[in-house]
């Protein structure tokens, strides 16, 4: 019997031992898993955080590429009302050129009709009375007969030469407008730079 109760407290140890043996496996299996779970949750932690200022950073970068475009396009934008009234202002001061330097103005522009035997001059209603049909006379020669016609174009200033069906455009708001493009750089580099 004492073999038996000997054998049975074996058992019982062995099987005590087993338990704990699982008992402690089990508890190092949970142990590991909370530390893998806090690994991953510190990654995911530094993750998120490379996430926010990554997306801080882009916020950060588009709101100051927006800025400087907004600034650009207000500089642009002033620039170009500066040149809008400064093409305004020349066009004014055209319209109300002096008699003596109308008929510098008219006497190049007949000179470029020479050879063309006959033209009709049609002045704009705000140059109309700076010259005659009398000083066209004087002002052209044997060549070209310059006729001035009684009609004019409304508020305008300048002439239209009309040839054989053709009229050519003098008045000076469509000069002007002509030679934008020339005028825009030189008054540009005159302001801005």
């Amino acid at each position: 019997m004492a073999d038996l109760k000997l054998l049975t407290e074996r058992v019982v140890e062995k099987e005590k031992a087993a338990i704990r043996q699982r008992v402690e496996e089990a508890r190092k299996d949970a142990e590991d898993e909370i530390q893998a779970a806090r690994v991953k949750e510190e990654q995911d932690k530094i993750a998120r955080k490379l996430a926010i200022d990554e997306a801080a950073q882009q916020n950060y970068t588009i709101r100051k590429n927006t800025l400087e475009i907004q600034k650009r396009n207000n500089v642009l934008a002033a620039k170009q009302d500066i040149l809008s009234r400064v093409i305004k202002d020349v066009k004014d001061e055209m319209n109300q050129i002096s008699e003596a330097d109308y008929k510098v103005f008219l006497a190049g522009v007949l000179s470029q009709f020479k050879n063309e035997n006959k033209v009709t001059l049609v002045s704009g209603e705000k140059t109309v009375n700076l010259v005659d049909q009398e000083w066209i006379n004087e002002n052209t020669g044997s060549d070209l007969q310059a006729t001035l016609s009684n009609e004019t174009v409304n508020d305008e200033a300048g002439v239209l030469v009309q040839k054989d069906g053709i009229e050519y455009n003098f008045l000076f708001d469509a000069l002007i407008d002509d030679a934008k493009s020339e005028l825009i750089p030189i008054i540009t580099k005159e302001l801005f730079v």
